[in-house]
């Protein structure tokens, strides 16, 4: 998925995952970043992802973390150890894990409550003594913790431009990232002037975006470059909009000036390679990509992008070393899963991306992919009555996307031949 399913929606997106965490579903923004991982990202969306994900599986950790403090507190140290180990099963970050093993090995000494006896006795509620919050305090810390979350998917020296705004600004902000597109527009055209800046209109701008305004949305992201030209992420989001509009071209050069304005190469080379793409100049592509992977471009989703070029162009080798530098992440047999896909495409290592596969249906069921990838290894070990018994189940799966059903449709039929 690009920046293009980003902004005008369809499936799972990032605007979505944005929105869980700051409304503090983190257990859904969990589930939409690992389904978002397995598609086609850009450099900037993976990282963004990644560190989503890793937001909202610490945010869940530290739930779980607090409640055991709580009912460790009230004796109840059995349900103590279950939040424990969620928690340990949850997390990312070191300071935290070491936190949760200190809690877990006893060392961390938990403080007698300030509350009184008889309701510690009756745990009906293990609370600290801390002072109760008024209304207004709770609003204002819930509308600093989701700026942060939000935040947190922006490049970082934006961040304290962002915290610098007026609280109509904000307000207007939240409600875009949480899908209020209309409240947002109303509240954005009542931000002062003496705020229309590069982050308003780009704001803005990516606001009409995702409701399909395209010429507008085109002419303020235009504007927030002409305050700051290389405010790449309004290059990320112009790009897509050009694209709609019919003007690769225009696109093209935004991106070139973006590059000689001294942006990012990487993300620049990126950027061109899939307009390039796009257009289907297979050679200039390829040129791009390997421009980008030269400026030290290494994110797994741009190196899974210029391999499936490098295979189209039939280098076969480039486009399998490239997939071979990608780590493994959280699947079985030590592959990672764009590799183990390019094998059985090839006919390739067929037992080792097997059990790749079952592991990725494991860790992620609720993804037919992975059971569509079991069904056509199987069928390539020649084990037709397992394969074609789990195809046609899969075929009916509502949740496989267009082009896999696609693929997995062809499968069946090849089979019939």
């Amino acid at each position: 998925m690009g920046l293009f399913g980003k902004i005008f929606g369809g499936g799972n997106t990032i605007e979505k995952l944005r929105r869980a965490l700051s409304e503090k579903r983190f257990t859904d923004a969990r589930f939409i970043a690992d389904e978002l991982k397995s598609g086609s990202l850009t450099e900037s969306e993976r990282e963004e992802v990644e560190h989503l994900r890793i937001t909202a599986s610490d945010a869940l950790a530290r739930l779980n973390f607090d409640e055991a403090v709580g009912l460790r507190r009230c004796g109840k140290e059995a349900q103590a150890e279950e939040h424990i180990q969620l928690a340990l099963e949850q997390v990312c970050s070191e300071d935290l894990r070491s936190e949760i093993v200190q809690l877990q090995t006893g060392k961390v000494i938990i403080p007698e409550s300030s509350v009184s006896s008889e309701r510690a006795a009756s745990c009906a509620t293990c609370v600290s003594g801390m002072s109760p919050l008024s209304d207004e305090d709770i609003v204002q810390n819930d509308t600093e913790q989701q700026m942060e979350l939000i935040l947190t998917s922006y490049p970082a020296e934006l961040m304290s431009a962002y915290q610098a705004k007026s609280e109509k600004f904000r307000t207007a902000f939240l409600l875009a990232h949480a899908g209020n597109n209309e409240e947002a527009l109303h509240c954005f055209q009542q931000v002062d002037s003496s705020e229309h800046d590069a982050l308003y209109y780009f704001e803005l701008g990516s606001l009409l975006a995702r409701q399909g305004q395209l010429e507008q949305a085109r002419d303020l992201l235009e504007k927030a470059l002409s305050f700051d030209a290389t405010l790449w992420i309004a290059v990320e989001a112009l790009v897509p909009v050009l694209t709609a509009l019919d003007q690769s071209d225009k696109a093209k050069e935004c991106v070139q000036k973006c590059l000689e304005l001294g942006c990012t190469a990487g993300f620049c080379h990126a950027q061109l390679a899939m307009l390039a793409a796009g257009q289907g100049q297979l050679e200039r592509a390829v040129d791009q990509v390997q421009l980008g992977l030269n400026a030290g471009n290494n994110d797994p989703a741009f190196m899974v992008f210029a391999a499936s070029l490098f295979e189209q162009k039939g280098e076969i080798d480039a486009a399998e070393s490239l997939l071979k530098k990608i780590p493994a992440t959280g699947c079985g047999g030590a592959i990672n899963l764009p590799l183990a896909e390019f094998w059985l495409r090839h006919g390739r290592e067929l037992g080792r991306i097997l059990d790749t596969f079952n592991a990725a249906c494991r860790e992620d069921p609720q993804n037919p992919r992975w059971q569509l990838r079991v069904a056509q290894t199987y069928l390539a070990r020649n084990w037709k009555k397992d394969g074609l018994q789990l195809l046609k189940k899969v075929i009916g799966d509502p949740r496989l996307s267009s082009d896999l059903a696609r693929e997995a449709e062809q499968t069946l039929n090849n089979q019939a031949v």
